[in-house]
Parts: structure tokens; C-alpha cells; sequence
């Protein structure tokens, strides 16, 4: 693996770790705000920040492993920054979304899709590269 790939790994390991600890905290603010410890009550906000920390553990772990295991197999750094950047804005415009309310919503939508896409082109890629 290249220098350059690791940096990459790095940069959106990073901005995606970020992004979990400030929906993180956003979960446990609303617990301060609402005095909620556990569950989400029938406060909506609580509940709008939960299920978007709580997707984005779902499904960013296995986004980053997927780079990983492209970025090992020397993937093309293109692949690596597409994979990455898909699934770091899908992540976040997944989160904001969310965040907002509890129906369906355009962010909610793309970020799904981006998401997906991130995760079908790692996993098509995984294979690709694991057989060149």
C-alpha cells in the first residue's frame, strides 16, 4: 500500500470517526435536555438523533473495512477516494436527514443511496482486486 493510500484510509477514517462522536454527543445532549437515560421516550428529537448515530454505526464500519481491504489490494487511488467520498457525504447527508425528522427526506434519500453505492463499489472492487 502507498503512502498516499494510507493517508486516504486516514483522511476519511477520520472525518467518518468525527462525524459518529458529533452524533454521539448530539444522542447525549438530547438525554440531558430530555432527562431520557434510556430509550428514546416520546421525545422526537431524542429519537431523530438516536436512529441517526445509531444507522451511522451500522453502516460505516463496514464501509471503512471495505476501503481498507481495497486500498491493501492496491486499488486504484480513484477507487479509494471514490469509495471514501461516497461514503463519507452519504454518511453525512444520511445523518442530516435524519436528524431533522423522522419521514422520509431528500438528504435522508441520497445519503442512503451514496451509502450503498459506497458499499456495492467496495465489495465488487474487494473481489476484483483480490483476483487480478
Amino acid at each position: 500500500m502507498t503512502a498516499y493510500a494510507l493517508q486516504m484510509l486516514g483522511l476519511y477514517a477520520g472525518l467518518n470517526i468525527l462525524l459518529n462522536l458529533i452524533l454521539a454527543y448530539r444522542v447525549s445532549s438530547n438525554r440531558v435536555r430530555s432527562k431520557i437515560a434510556t430509550g428514546t421516550g416520546e421525545d422526537s428529537a431524542l429519537y431523530n438523533a438516536s436512529r441517526a448515530h445509531i444507522t451511522n454505526v451500522e453502516y460505516t464500519p463496514i464501509g471503512l473495512i471495505g476501503l481498507l481491504v481495497v486500498a491493501s489490494l492496491g486499488a486504484s487511488i480513484w477507487v479509494i477516494h471514490g469509495i471514501g467520498v461516497l461514503l463519507t457525504l452519504g454518511r453525512l447527508l444520511h445523518a442530516i436527514g435524519v436528524s431533522r425528522t423522522s419521514e422520509s427526506s431528500p438528504p435522508r434519500l441520497v445519503g442512503t443511496l451514496l451509502t450503498w453505492v459506497a458499499l456495492l463499489v467496495a465489495g465488487l472492487a474487494c473481489l476484483y482486486y483480490a483476483f487480478i
